[in-house]
């Protein structure tokens, strides 16, 4: 069965097993008037007891199918609560009509246990802790006390109960809020008066984030200027939309070749929430990150900033705000950033930047929300640059041509000898929230079409060039997306040619669904072992330790997982060992699935990760990559302006 089938099934079951034991009791309270109706048997009572007790062993035995990192704390609960009150209730099996005054509290215990034992499976998380088990079986006691007493007294003591009741639910509410607050660490301190995540305490010789910045300029240096502004856009569809711009949508594409310097200046025009600019993939020196309250502060309307950094990777990337990340980024305020190899891109092949986006409604491919359409000549090499800047996962069909996947998240794949090597046809390419595929292919004689799965208009068609060279582009259908078998990131490629060494620390983060208090306000928000940002620990590493990381998605949701300024190599997917050197930044871990990856860390500096459906960011899915030593002046809290989520 699979993982994410387990977790669904064992929550329905808990709420079943919870909702027959409070049935049982209404029936009992039903049974127990002087005229008990004639449309509720006898024999309900027992029935709701019986089916109570199928359904606790039920809960239990699909349980025991899942692996024990997706379900451990479930078990726990499903045998702290959710078995022993379907067992106690089913005593009412053996108790005879004399014995009422016990089988009132026995079906009053049976149903706060089973409560308990379905509150257990949104308020648990890993790992589970002795405090929320303690806390669930005050509950309990709570719950069996004051449900016997109100059914027994009944009404005439109406002001008794209202105090009594008011009393269970500020002490239930204390508790609560304790339990909550128990299960993340103290905020963090990177700084002397800050809210980041805890390192080791900070000596006066700590660096500073903000003096780990790049080798000054040794090759040519490009310069940009972009400029952030909140305008009205029309879509070459027709369509108006209110929109966040670095200038045009996307905003303007940035290119360097390897060994030059990238300088970029950021002018906020009248972005009221303001900007920064965060360099998607790129492993930039850690002051260039481009994370409000950590690396700086967010530039407000009126203020400037220079990013400065060397193009160090090849590759295909892109740029957005991380400054209310949440909100603004999916308005616009992104856009790619291509880094070419040494002298240049390649002179035979056509390079195309597709940059991928949901706004208003509309999809665009790059500034495109009607078909775009471009013409290429037969047996032209073409590459197409694939950047989801989506808060989703996005489903690509390549149709009317063999194509290969050349690389994944700006690292070149080995694909084998041979100009055939790793094509595919039909083949549907998931691209997590944040990742980019560069794909490439011989142009055919026919059309070319790049669609998105779920896209009412919009894609790229690429059409054989006409002869003469201005005819008309003949008309062409739009593009659409074509089902297919998903492309197999386990398998794609040649082996890796290296073993993979040895880590020297190993980590498992736990995300999850659960109710937690974020910014002092309850609901159901994304976990990362049980707590939620500012108040996950950090992953506290050595320059140059190798990392075991373990992803484990106990929750309903795909969360796309990006670390800033690193790469991972990926070992394992869903239990499957990956055969190729596959590096990535932006992961797509669906619900159940674990994902095993080893990070290098190369990069010095504070280094947020976190889920790149920045609204579960925001939500509480974010931490922090910190190494020793490392200090940040910059603060996240309720005073400062920095909001990165």
């Amino acid at each position: 069965m699979p993982a994410s089938a387990v977790l669904g099934i064992d929550l329905i079951l808990a709420g079943l097993c919870a909702a027959s034991s409070i049935g049982g009791l209404g029936a009992w309270f039903v049974r127990a008037r002087p005229a008990a109706p004639v449309w509720l048997p006898a024999w309900a009572v027992t029935a709701s007891a019986l089916l109570g007790l199928v359904l606790a062993a039920g809960r239990m035995a699909v349980l025991l199918t899942g692996r024990s990192e997706l379900v451990g704390d479930r078990v726990l609960g499903c045998l702290a609560f959710t078995v022993p009150g379907a067992a106690i209730g089913a005593v009412v099996l053996t108790l005879t009509r004399r014995a009422r005054a016990v089988v009132l509290p026995v079906l009053v215990a049976a149903a706060a246990l089973t409560t308990a034992g379905l509150l257990s499976v949104v308020t648990l998380g890993t790992p589970a802790g002795w405090l929320p088990l303690a806390i669930l079986a005050v509950l309990v006691v709570l719950g069996t006390a004051s449900g016997t007493l109100w059914a027994r007294h009944g009404w005439r003591n109406r002001g008794t109960i209202a105090a009594g009741s008011l009393g269970v639910v500020v002490l239930v509410g204390a508790l609560a809020v304790s339990w909550m607050d128990s299960r993340a660490e103290p905020p963090s301190s990177f700084h002397a008066m800050g809210h980041h995540a805890g390192t080791s305490p900070v000596a006066e010789t700590a660096r500073s984030v903000d003096a780990l910045r790049g080798p000054a300029p040794l090759g040519r240096v490009r310069e940009y200027t972009l400029h952030a502004r909140s305008e009205r856009v029309t879509l070459d569809d027709g369509t108006n939309a209110d929109a966040l711009t670095f200038g045009s949508l996307p905003g303007p594409e940035l290119r360097a070749s390897q060994g030059e310097t990238v300088r970029v200046r950021l002018v906020n025009d009248n972005v009221p929430d303001g900007v920064t600019l965060h360099w998607h993939g790129y492993d930039v020196p850690n002051a260039m990150d481009g994370v409000p309250g950590v690396t700086q502060d967010a530039i407000m309307p009126g203020q400037s900033f220079i990013y400065e950094f060397p193009a160090a990777q090849a590759g295909t990337y892109w740029y957005h705000t991380h400054q209310n990340a949440s909100t603004d980024e999916p308005k616009g305020l992104y856009g790619a950033l291509v880094v070419d190899p040494p002298g240049g891109s390649a002179p035979d092949i056509q390079d195309i930047t597709v940059p991928v986006h949901t706004l208003g409604g509309s999809t665009l491919f790059s500034g495109h929300a009607a078909v775009w359409t471009e013409q290429k000549a037969p047996g032209s090499r073409v590459k197409l640059r694939i950047i989801n800047t989506d808060q989703l996962t996005q489903r690509f069909s390549l149709s009317g041509v063999a194509f290969r996947l050349t690389a994944i998240d700006g690292g070149d794949l080995a694909s084998g000898d041979g100009p055939a090597a790793g094509e595919m046809t039909g083949t549907v390419l998931p691209l997590a929230a944040g990742g980019r595929y560069d794909v490439e292919f011989t142009m055919p004689d026919q059309p070319v079409q790049l669609a998105l799965e779920g896209a009412r208009t919009g894609g790229l068609s690429l059409v054989p060039r006409a002869t003469p060279s201005d005819s008309p582009v003949p008309p062409v259908p739009a593009p659409r997306f074509v089902p297919g078998p998903e492309l197999d990131l386990a398998t794609y490629g040649v082996p890796a040619a290296l073993p993979t060494p040895s880590p020297d620390v190993s980590v498992t983060y736990v995300l999850d669904h659960l109710i937690r208090f974020v910014d002092g306000v309850p609901r159901f928000a994304f976990t990362v072992n049980g707590a939620v940002y500012p108040n996950i620990p950090p992953l506290l590493v050595q320059d140059g330790d190798r990392v075991l990381v373990t992803v484990v998605n106990r929750s309903d949701d795909v969360h796309p997982m990006h670390p800033h300024g690193h790469h991972v190599r990926v070992l394992s997917i869903d239990g499957r060992p990956v055969s190729t050197d596959l590096r990535m930044d932006s992961m797509e871990v669906r619900p159940g699935q674990i994902w095993t990856m080893l990070l290098t860390a190369d990069n010095p500096g504070i280094w947020m990760d976190h889920c790149h459906n920045l609204a579960h960011a925001r939500d509480g899915m974010m931490f922090h990559l910190a190494y020793d030593g490392i200090s940040s002046p910059f603060k996240h809290d309720g005073v400062s302006q920095n909001r990165p989520e």
